[in-house]
């Protein structure tokens, strides 16, 4: 009769880049439902805090610009096809100061994950 023996040898799995690293991200939903969006979509702080208006008293520009930056990954996932990909977001920046608009530019990467789509700066990834 055979004896059986058991082989447990276990190897380290390779490191997996995390998506999350070390980034705050805030849930979107107030705005996506309406945009198209099927799953969950949150936003990185720091893209947040980027597209904070001048001043502080123009909540209304950041959340027209945050709206904005959605359509626009909403648009190229759907038209894309791919589940990640980084954009150049140009918009304006409403100075009521100087009473003039001073032009802002980010790169921004989406990324889609099983029920989940996270928009953030490139050095959130």
């Amino acid at each position: 009769m055979k004896q059986l023996t058991l082989n447990l040898t276990f190897a380290v799995a390779p490191s997996v880049k995390s998506i999350f690293k070390n980034t705050t991200w805030l849930n979107a939903g107030w705005a996506t439902p309406c945009l198209g969006f099927t799953k969950k979509v949150e936003i990185s702080q720091l893209l947040s805090d980027a597209l904070m208006p001048i001043h502080a008293d123009d909540e209304d520009d950041h959340d027209q610009q945050l709206y904005d930056a959605l359509w626009l990954a909403h648009h190229h996932l759907v038209l894309d096809q791919r589940s990640s990909f980084s954009f150049t977001f140009d918009f304006l920046r409403d100075d009521k100061i100087s009473g003039r608009f001073i032009a802002a530019s980010l790169r921004l990467h989406v990324e889609e994950k099983e029920q989940l789509i996270l928009l953030g700066l490139i050095q959130d990834f």
